[in-house]
């Protein structure tokens, strides 16, 4: 009889793996979305940069290279123009 329980939940998560992939990919598209609408949102130029941050990063743990790369260099464009709105000097690179 036990052997058949074992059986019974072994068979019940055959797809398990494919379920949890599923979710994972949902929830990383929800991330994403939610970080593009917040960017979009985003009017002072240091929010658009840090929001920018949030994008790269939702799209970096999704692992799609493409877009991480893309907004990375938007995330560069809008800092630079937060540091520049500010009237401040960025800090060298070592």
């Amino acid at each position: 009889m036990r052997g058949l329980a074992i059986l019974g939940v072994g068979l019940a998560c055959a797809g398990c793996g494919q379920v949890a992939d599923a979710q994972a990919k949902l929830i990383g598209s929800v991330r994403i979305h939610d970080a593009i609408g917040a960017y979009e949102k985003a009017t002072r130029p240091v929010d658009r940069c840090v929001k920018a941050k949030s994008v790269v990063i939702a799209y970096s743990d999704a692992h799609d290279a493409a877009e991480t790369d893309a907004w990375s260099a938007r995330e560069r464009e809008d800092c630079r123009a937060a540091v520049a709105a500010l009237h401040v000097t960025a800090p060298a690179k070592p």
